[in-house]
């Protein structure tokens, strides 16, 4: 009776050993699927949230308070339909009697101006271009976010009538430097633990300057 009660005790520890063993991979597959489900949800949240505060910015460093003219609509040094007449001081879809193209102010470099250390100097949209922001945990990168502004193809063509047709306002993502007058912004969400893309997030930003209409106070 002894030797077989310690056979049926033998028996039932191997079928639970053998039930726990197929059990744990499933809890272990489960915890890591959503621990990256929470991590995904968490770079999400941060990639959108700083490329919203990126389009919060400037179009230029020639746009900000500091700058001489800010309300401008900036020379690009390229001749197209877009840029400001330096002789009628317009240029097209602007208002006749606006300010903001009559002072010849140009647009400065891509990138961050000597004074600007790190994001909390910076005061327009491509000031960030380069940047890499890391989310870490317990000395680890759990992902990066990576940030790259550059000028697109413009919608502007050559022999069209622009007073009678319309414009064209699909924003692409080709990247163009021989026009600039619009920077595209992407953010991009990468995870360190397999080197891969989990999002990205894109804006446009304009140089239209801000609308400044001449009046005259009675």
């Amino acid at each position: 009776m002894k030797k077989s009660f310690s056979l049926i005790e033998l028996i039932f520890t191997i079928v639970m050993i053998a039930m726990i063993f197929t059990v744990i991979p499933r809890i272990i597959y489960a915890t890591n699927m959503s621990i990256g489900f929470q991590m995904k949800e968490d770079g999400i949240f941060n990639m959108m949230t700083h490329i919203i505060d990126i389009s919060t910015q400037e179009y230029d460093e020639n746009n900000t308070a500091d700058a001489f003219f800010p309300d401008d609509i900036l020379l690009t040094g390229n001749s197209n339909v877009l840029e400001c007449n330096t002789t009628t001081d317009y240029r097209i879809g602007g208002f006749v009697g606006g300010r903001n193209c009559r002072n010849n102010e140009y647009d400065s470099i891509i990138g961050p101006d000597a004074n600007e250390n790190d994001e909390s100097d910076y005061d327009d949209v491509d000031d960030y271009n380069g940047t890499e922001d890391n989310a870490t945990k317990n000395g680890n990168t759990r992902y990066k976010l990576y940030t790259f502004v550059g000028y697109t193809k413009e919608w502007n063509k050559s022999n069209y009538d622009y007073d009678n047709q319309r414009l064209d306002f699909n924003f692409t993502t080709e990247r163009d430097g021989n026009y600039r007058n619009i920077k595209y912004i992407e953010v991009i969400l990468e995870d360190e633990r397999f080197d891969k893309n989990i999002s990205h997030a894109r804006y446009w930003s304009a140089n239209i300057g801000h609308t400044y209409i001449e009046s005259r106070q009675w």
